[in-house]
């Protein structure tokens, strides 16, 4: 059964860290040796040091962490404008006299929706 270069380039990082079976391993040897074309491709892929997947999870952490304060932020500046309080048998909105503050909140929670969004976007963009 012939093996495809994908299948091949699936099984190059396993094989890189020493996680994959010694058949999966031979399998990777035999084929790059048959296939020299390939074998440069994959000479050109740096391997997975320790310290390359450390800065790999800690950016992915960073990111993570920042996109969630942008979203809770977001939906706190949502909400915030419809909060509510009892008074003497009444319910009234906190905010109801000061519409200018309700204005800021809304223009506050639409810029931190349009980050959330736009960094969301741009790491699409760059594959993370």
């Amino acid at each position: 059964m012939p093996v495809h270069d994908n299948v091949i380039l699936d099984l190059l990082p396993l094989v890189r860290g020493g996680y994959a079976s010694s058949e999966s391993q031979q399998l990777v040897e035999e084929h790059l040796r048959a296939h020299p074309e390939l074998a440069r491709v994959v000479a050109g892929i740096p391997s997975m040091t320790p310290e390359l997947e450390l800065r790999a999870l800690q950016r992915t952490r960073k990111v993570l962490r920042h996109s969630t304060w942008e979203k809770a932020a977001a939906m706190f500046f949502t909400v915030l404008p419809m909060t509510f309080v009892f008074d003497d048998r009444h319910v009234r909105f906190l905010f109801a006299d000061y519409p200018g503050l309700i204005v800021g909140m809304a223009v506050t929670a639409t810029v931190f929706w349009f980050r959330a969004y736009w960094s969301k976007r741009c790491n699409e963009a760059l594959g993370r």
